[in-house]
């Protein structure tokens, strides 16, 4: 059995090969790691590429990347932040962050405002996640937020889609972890369902424990960011996978002009996206739930970011 790198590597030799010199980008592939989601990431980009670009293996952070092969590119594909900043660093060509957090986007951003830089973050648009809240929970009327460091310049964008929602939104700001229970407590009270974040001081390990405990002690659904965030305990949650991302990236490629480097994109969740409902916790809160596909077909009919 091929290793899932061999396997990288092989499709990326095979769309080298196949695609049309007159009607290719160049693009380099680095990898955090060889394995995990940035292996099943980079198999699903030579897959959506289908050999319409050049897309070339530069290596990964564990075992090193070649340089050469960066030069060679038009523009780079770094996939995980700590890939994303070690080239964004180097600064050699336009790069686009993959299966990054946009506050990590934001963070490099700020050290390094001329980079050539732009991602394709994990972040979901809020719209999404209150059309998430609403589909499954079609009668509740508030929906309480806790906002860390991270977070707090999402408020605006959430109070705005809580609206469109047809939702009132309850935010509390915290800046420390002594701050979390006493905040999370005063918005249970007062709310329908908790909304969580992906900011390290509301939704760390730690946090994310406290916060999942409390809220089912007040009866309250968790709705999240990540699958495993629902094997933990949280009703439901909205993300992109690795294939998601890939087939942006793959799409944004096949619109860019043939003829120079490619534009960056702005920066933006993927389009596609998937969810995971936890049916154990809804029957514990005697939830009715609807089934995973109802709840998609409302998702991707009602809200296209």
């Amino acid at each position: 059995m091929p290793s899932c790198l061999h396997r990288i590597i092989v499709f990326a030799a095979v769309c080298l090969l196949a695609a049309p010199a007159a009607h290719a980008h160049e693009v380099a592939l680095v990898l955090t790691q060889k394995g995990g989601a940035y292996g099943t990431f980079a198999e699903a980009l030579a897959a959506a590429a289908g050999g319409r670009h050049r897309i070339e293996l530069a290596g990964n952070l564990e075992d090193g990347v070649d340089a050469a092969v960066l030069e060679r590119a038009a523009v780079i594909v770094a996939a995980g932040a700590p890939a994303m900043d070690e080239i964004a660093r180097r600064g050699t060509r336009p790069t686009l962050g993959v299966l990054v957090g946009r506050s990590q986007f934001d963070g490099l951003r700020r050290d390094l405002p001329n980079a050539r830089l732009s991602a394709i973050v994990l972040d979901q648009p809020a719209e999404r996640h209150l059309a998430l809240v609403r589909a499954i929970l079609p009668d509740a009327q508030r929906v309480g937020i806790l906002f860390g460091p991270a977070s707090s310049s999402l408020a605006p964008a959430f109070g705005d889609a809580a609206r469109s929602a047809g939702l009132a939104l309850g935010g509390q700001h915290i800046s420390t972890a002594g701050e979390l229970l006493p905040a999370l407590e005063r918005l249970l009270e007062s709310s329908d369902a908790l909304l969580a974040l992906a900011d390290p001081l509301v939704s760390g390990p730690t946090a994310a424990r406290t916060l999942l405990l409390t809220s089912y002690r007040y009866r309250r659904p968790v709705f999240a960011y990540s699958r495993a965030y629902v094997e933990a305990g949280a009703l439901a949650a909205v993300f992109s996978t690795p294939e998601d991302a890939a087939r942006e990236v793959a799409a944004w490629l096949d619109g860019a002009p043939r003829s120079g480097s490619p534009q960056l994109p702005d920066v933006r969740a993927p389009r596609g996206f998937d969810i995971a409902i936890n049916r154990q916790v809804a029957r514990a809160l005697g939830l009715e739930v609807p089934d995973n596909a109802g709840v998609l077909e409302r998702l991707r009919g009602g809200n296209r970011p």
